[in-house]
C-alpha cells in the first residue's frame, strides 16, 4: 500500500536556472481568504469580473487542481505556514479564543514546529507581514492564532491584525426584523450590505497600502512579504460600486438538481440554505460575494502594479492561495466545512521568475502543503523534517509533468466530533473520492460531472478508481484536537461585574453614573452592557464617539453624542426617563445640555444575557461585533431605579 507522506525529506540545496547564480529571489505571498474557483482564470462561475486575477495567471503557473488540507480557516493556515498536514498535527477544526500561536499546544506535534516566515529569517531573508495569515476575524478583537516571534516585522498588532482596519454599515434593525426564521449567526455577519465609507480609509486597501511601501523600497536583505487580505470572507460589505459590477437581475445562481444529496452525506449547513432560499436571499448573498470577489481582485492589481515598478521586480517569487474553497448554496451548503471540491478547491498560482512556465495551467493535484517545500527548494534553503507535502517545482518548470500523489483533504464534521474521528477526500487529475468517518463513499468523474452530482462509489465499472484512490488515504490519522484550556494563548473570558444582583430595570426607569478613562491608543470598545441581542441596553464608543444603545424587543435604537470625543477621563450618567425616553448626560461637560433620544418606552423584559463591564461578550445589544473590548478603565460610580414603578 502507498503512503501519501515520506518519512524523512532530503535537505534540498537551489540547483535551478537563473536564480541560483544571483542574489535569493524575494518572495511575494498572498493569502486570500475564502476565495473559491469563480475567478475568471479558472471560469468556474458565469460573469465573474476578475481582469487581476487573469493578469496573474498570464505571469504565473496556475494551479487549478490545488486543495487546501482542511476546509477551514485554521487549520487550513496551520498547515500552509507549518507544512503539517492536519492528518499528522490533528488539526482539522476551526479553534476559536486564542491570542498567540496557541496550535503548539493544540497539537504536541506542532509544539517546535518551525513557521515558514521564520525558516526564510533564518537563512538571510527579511519576513514581514500584514493581514490575515494566521486565523483571526474582523470581529473577533485579539483572537488570533498568529506567532509574533515568526516575524521580523508585522504591520500593526500580530496579535489583532485586522479588527480595526473594517468598518460596518449601520443596521436600522435587529437582523431578523422581517425575516422568517433565525438568521446564521449575528449581527447580520451572513448578509451582503455596500459600505459607505471611503475605499482608501479601511480593509484590504490598508494592508496593500503597506505591501506597496515594502515594495517600493530597496532591502539590504532578500524579502518574504506575506500580504493577507481578508475578503471576499464574511460579512460581504465593500464599496458600492462593486456591487455594481452585478446588477441582482442578472446575478446567475449555481447550477442547482433537485434531490442532489439523495447520493451524498449532507454538509453541516443545510439550515443556513434553507434560511437563504426560505428568505429569497440566495441572489443577494451571491451578489455580495461577487462584489468581494471583485474588490479583492482589485487590491491584487494594486500589489501587481506596485511590484512591476519595484526594485523587486525581476527577482520575486510570486504565490498566491485561497485557504480553501466557498460554497454559495451549492449541495445546500454555505461556505466550508465540507469535502467536495467546490470546497477544497483553492485558486493557486506560482511565478518563479526564470523556471515557471507562465501563463499555462496544470491540472496536476496539488495540496497547499506543498507551498512549503516548493518555496524553500525555489530559495535555495533546507525542506524541515517536518514537512509532509512534496514541491511542485516539476511542475512549475513543465506544468504536464504527473504528480505521483492525489491531493488530501481532511476535516472531522460535526456528527463526528464524539469519535473524534476525521473525514478525507483525495482527488488526482480526474476524479474526487470521499470516505467519511462513518464508512460511506462518494466518488465523482470531475470530467463528465463537475458538480458532483452523481456518485459513483458503488457503480461496479468505478470500482478500481474507488480502490486505487481509496490505496492512498492516510492509514493511521490523528485524532481531533482540541482547546487546550491550560495554554497561556487561551483568552480568559472577560470578567463579569462584581454586581451579581444588579437592579431590575423591567418597565422602570433608571439611570447609571460611570467614571470613565479611555485608553488614547483605542477609545472604542463596550463601557457597559446588560442583555443581548432581544432586550437590554449599552453604552459603547465606536468611533470615537458615545453611543447609548436599547433593545426592546430586537428592536434597536442608538443615542449618539456626535460633537464630543473623549480622550481623558469623563463622567456620564446614562439611562431611560419615567416616559421610555433615551438619555445621556455627560457630567464633564460644563454647561452641556442633556442629550435625548425617541420616547420608545421602557425595556418590557428581563434582559436576555448578563451585566458586564469593559466588554459585551455574547450577542450584541448594539451595533457592534461581540465582545467588543474596551481597553480602558471604567468604575460604576451609581445605579438607580425608580423604585415607585413596578415590574
Amino acid at each position: 500500500m502507498r503512503s501519501l507522506f515520506r518519512q524523512v525529506l532530503p535537505c534540498l540545496l537551489f540547483p535551478l536556472g537563473a536564480l541560483g547564480k544571483e542574489a535569493k529571489p524575494n518572495v511575494l505571498f498572498i493569502s486570500v481568504d475564502d476565495l473559491n474557483n469563480y475567478i475568471s482564470p479558472l471560469a468556474k462561475h458565469p460573469g465573474v469580473i476578475t481582469p487581476n486575477f487573469e493578469r496573474l495567471a498570464k505571469q504565473s503557473v496556475t494551479f487549478a487542481n490545488a486543495h487546501c488540507a482542511a476546509p477551514a480557516c485554521h487549520p487550513s493556515r496551520v498547515a500552509v505556514m507549518t507544512g503539517v498536514h492536519p492528518v499528522k498535527s490533528g488539526i482539522y477544526r476551526n479553534l476559536f479564543g486564542a491570542h498567540g500561536p496557541r496550535w503548539r499546544h493544540e497539537s504536541p506535534i506542532l509544539s517546535d514546529a518551525l513557521v515558514l516566515s521564520k525558516h526564510f529569517s533564518n537563512h538571510g531573508y527579511h519576513s514581514a507581514g500584514a493581514g490575515k495569515i494566521f486565523h483571526t476575524l474582523q470581529w473577533t478583537p485579539g483572537d488570533s492564532q498568529n506567532d509574533p516571534l515568526a516575524w521580523d516585522e508585522y504591520r500593526g498588532d500580530p496579535l489583532d491584525p485586522i479588527s480595526a482596519d473594517w468598518p460596518r454599515p449601520e443596521f436600522p434593525n435587529n437582523q431578523n426584523h422581517d425575516f422568517k426564521g433565525r438568521r446564521p449567526l449575528s449581527n447580520f455577519l451572513f448578509g451582503a450590505t455596500p459600505l459607505p465609507q471611503a475605499e482608501e480609509s479601511y480593509g484590504d486597501h490598508l494592508v496593500v497600502n503597506w505591501a506597496i511601501e515594502k515594495l517600493k523600497t530597496q532591502h539590504a536583505k532578500p524579502q518574504f512579504l506575506a500580504v493577507g487580505l481578508f475578503r471576499p470572507h464574511i460579512p460581504f460589505e465593500v464599496p458600492q460600486k462593486y456591487f455594481d459590477l452585478y446588477p441582482l437581475d442578472k446575478v446567475k445562481l449555481p447550477t442547482d438538481i433537485e434531490n442532489d444529496l439523495a447520493d451524498a452525506r449532507p454538509a453541516d449547513r443545510v439550515s443556513w440554505h434553507k434560511w437563504v432560499t426560505d428568505n429569497d436571499q440566495w441572489k443577494p448573498l451571491m451578489q455580495g460575494y461577487l462584489a468581494s470577489i471583485s474588490y479583492v481582485d482589485h487590491q491584487l492589481g494594486r500589489l501587481l502594479d506596485a511590484l512591476e515598478t519595484s526594485p523587486m521586480k525581476d527577482n520575486t517569487i510570486i504565490v498566491l492561495w485561497t485557504d480553501h474553497g466557498f460554497h454559495i448554496g451549492e449541495k445546500s451548503n454555505w461556505e466550508k466545512f465540507a469535502l467536495w471540491h467546490q470546497t477544497t478547491n483553492t485558486p493557486l498560482f506560482i511565478h518563479a521568475p526564470g523556471i515557471s512556465k507562465d501563463g499555462v495551467s496544470t491540472n496536476q493535484p496539488a495540496t497547499l502543503t506543498d507551498l512549503y517545500p516548493t518555496l524553500c527548494e525555489l530559495s535555495g534553503i533546507p525542506i524541515p523534517e517536518q514537512c509532509t507535502g512534496t514541491s511542485l517545482v516539476p511542475q512549475l518548470k513543465s506544468p504536464l509533468t504527473a504528480k505521483s500523489q492525489p491531493s488530501l483533504t481532511s476535516f472531522v464534521f460535526n456528527k463526528d466530533m464524539k469519535s473524534e474521528t476525521a473525514s478525507h477526500a483525495l482527488s488526482d487529475d480526474r476524479y474526487r473520492y470521499i470516505k467519511y468517518a462513518d464508512g460511506f463513499e462518494e466518488l465523482y468523474d470531475l470530467r463528465t460531472d463537475p458538480h458532483e452530482f452523481n456518485n459513483l462509489a458503488a457503480h461496479a465499472d468505478h470500482q478500481a478508481t474507488r480502490e486505487r484512490l481509496a490505496s492512498y488515504l492516510p492509514k493511521s490519522a490523528a485524532k481531533n484536537c482540541k482547546v487546550p484550556r491550560d495554554s497561556p494563548f487561551t483568552r480568559k473570558a472577560p470578567q463579569k461585574t462584581t454586581y451579581k444582583k444588579h437592579p431590575n430595570i423591567v418597565n422602570r426607569s433608571f439611570g447609571i453614573t460611570l467614571k470613565v478613562t479611555p485608553d488614547p491608543k483605542k477609545t472604542d470598545g463596550v463601557i457597559i452592557s446588560h442583555g443581548g441581542d432581544h432586550h437590554g441596553y449599552s453604552l459603547y464608543m465606536k468611533d470615537g464617539l458615545i453611543h447609548f444603545a436599547v433593545r426592546r424587543n430586537k428592536e434597536l435604537e442608538t443615542l449618539i453624542v456626535k460633537d464630543y470625543q473623549p480622550k481623558k477621563e469623563f463622567t456620564i450618567s446614562v439611562g431611560l426617563n419615567t416616559r421610555g425616553r433615551m438619555i445621556i448626560d455627560v457630567l464633564s461637560l460644563a454647561d452641556s445640555p442633556f442629550f435625548t433620544g425617541k420616547n420608545l418606552g421602557p425595556i418590557s423584559q428581563k434582559p436576555n444575557e448578563g451585566q458586564t463591564l469593559n466588554s459585551d461578550p455574547e450577542s450584541p445589544v448594539g451595533n457592534y461585533s461581540s465582545p467588543y473590548p474596551f481597553a480602558g478603565k471604567v468604575e460604576l460610580l451609581k445605579f438607580e431605579v425608580d423604585p415607585k414603578q413596578k415590574p
